[in-house]
C-alpha cells in the first residue's frame, strides 16, 4: 500500500511539473509572436511625473507627439517639430537657461530697510 501512495505522489508531481512547464512555454511563445517591434509606432522617451502619471514622446512614422498619460485618461498635448530632436542639450541646464515666469517690478526702496527705519524712530 505504501508503494502505491509513493508512485501516485511521484506521478502527480511529474504531471504538475509538466503542466507548469507547458504553461510557461505557451506564455513565452504567445508574447513573443504577437509583439513584434513596430517600425511605424514607437515610444522615444518617457518620464514619470507622479506615481501613475507619465509624459511620453511618441513617434508615428515621421511625426512625433507629446502625450500625457494618467490612470483614467490619455491626452495629446502637442505635435512636436522635426527639429526638436536635434536640439537636445548636451550640457547640464543652468539657472540662466530657465525661463522667467513672472517678472515682479522692483521697488525703489526695499521693504526691510523701511521697516528698520520705522523701528529705529520709535
Amino acid at each position: 500500500m505504501g508503494g502505491y501512495i509513493a508512485n501516485f505522489t511521484v506521478y502527480t508531481m511529474a504531471m504538475l511539473g509538466l503542466i507548469c512547464f507547458a504553461l510557461f512555454v505557451y506564455k513565452k511563445f504567445l508574447n513573443g509572436s504577437s509583439g513584434s517591434k513596430s517600425q511605424f509606432l514607437g515610444i522615444e522617451e518617457c518620464i514619470s511625473l507622479a506615481p501613475r502619471k507619465n509624459l511620453y514622446v511618441v513617434r508615428a512614422g515621421r511625426e512625433r507627439f507629446l502625450i500625457a498619460s494618467d490612470v483614467d485618461k490619455t491626452n495629446l498635448i502637442s505635435k512636436l517639430d522635426d527639429n526638436t530632436k536635434s536640439q537636445r542639450v548636451e550640457r547640464q541646464p543652468e539657472m540662466e537657461d530657465l525661463p522667467i515666469i513672472v517678472d515682479f517690478p522692483q521697488k525703489e526702496k526695499p521693504v526691510i530697510k523701511e521697516m528698520l527705519k520705522k523701528i529705529n524712530q520709535i
